[in-house]
């Protein structure tokens, strides 16, 4: 510690020139020993000249090795939590179709990769049917015979609605979203960071200190097991049915004007507490319950996801 203050002290010294006391190499020691007058050497120091040499080429060697040792050691333990995460994602995914695997290497952070890894997991047999297409694919869908039929059954609910309910009409989204588009979505949404930073302190708290590493058998039981305080706002990348072109999203409109639309913070208030959730779900069970929903988890009274009478292979 002494050596520490020393040393930056007289490096702060020897970079400001003109402070009072600091280093000049133009200035010499009117007595003759070579060495420079100011403050680093001042006349009442009890070091001579050949220790105060020494001192100083020992504070230039050894603080910065100082310093870098604090930054390396640093560095260590969030690269050491680093490698253990993406181990762990390597652990875990181990035997998932390509198309998942191909997703978590778009994914950014270890924490998004890991909780798009434990919806992966919990999909189970159903992954592959639910499994969104690309942008290339899903412009095919609306010429297809299920797109068209989703396309009518849309046009009965909206009008039945706006029958139902003068004044007001329904908007919906009728464009899909592919799984590239998901993908970017999923990086970008701070809600999903906020749900992924705790999964990842979950799996820190159960792992990171265990005199065992864990197996894999350990690792997805854990992400299966693992129930956040609130779910993330977005399906993970690949799961969405808004990725099959499939699912659609409702506004409720009054004189051009959304009065009810797909913000979660608002759904029990927009939504439910003003009858609007009801009122929807009429109209879309009006187009002969070719329709599911409203999502339950997490909840959004305005989604609804479309299943023909005949289920179709996904373009």
């Amino acid at each position: 510690m002494i050596l520490a203050t020393l040393g930056r002290r007289f490096v702060v010294n020897a970079h400001f020139p003109g402070r009072p006391g600091a280093f000049d190499p133009g200035q010499v020691d009117p007595k003759g020993s070579g060495l420079p007058s100011g403050g680093c050497v001042r006349q009442s120091t009890t070091l001579n000249g050949f220790w105060w040499r020494t001192w100083r080429v020992l504070c230039l060697l050894i603080l910065p090795l100082l310093w870098r040792s604090q930054f390396v050691a640093a560095q260590s333990v969030d690269g050491t939590t680093a490698t253990a995460h993406e181990a762990w994602i390597v652990q875990a995914s181990q035997g998932l179709d390509q198309r998942p695997l191909d997703a978590l290497a778009l994914i950014q952070g270890s924490g998004r990769r890991l909780l798009a890894l434990r919806a992966y997991l919990r999909a189970g047999d159903s992954l592959a049917r639910r499994w969104s297409g690309t942008q290339a694919q899903l412009a095919l869908y609306p010429a297809t015979p299920e797109g068209k039929a989703a396309m009518a059954d849309l046009d009965v609910i909206l009008g039945v609605f706006s029958a139902a309910n003068p004044g007001y009409g329904l908007r919906v989204n009728r464009e899909p979203r592919s799984i590239e588009v998901q993908i970017r979505r999923w990086n970008e949404n701070p809600s999903v960071g906020a749900v992924a930073d705790a999964l990842t302190a979950s799996l820190d708290g159960q792992y990171r200190t265990a005199a065992a590493k864990p197996d894999t058998d350990d690792i997805r039981r854990a992400l299966m097991d693992w129930k956040p305080a609130a779910e993330a706002p977005l399906a993970a990348p690949g799961l969405s049915a808004h990725g099959q072109g499939r699912a659609f999203d409702f506004q409720v409109e009054k004189n051009g004007h959304v009065i009810a639309g797909p913000d979660a913070a608002l759904a029990r208030t927009r939504w439910d507490t003003a009858g609007w959730t009801v009122r929807l779900k009429l109209a879309v069970n009006s187009a002969g319950h070719h329709f599911s929903g409203p999502l339950d988890t997490p909840y959004e009274p305005w989604h609804y996801t479309y299943i023909p009478a005949v289920t179709l292979a996904p373009p």
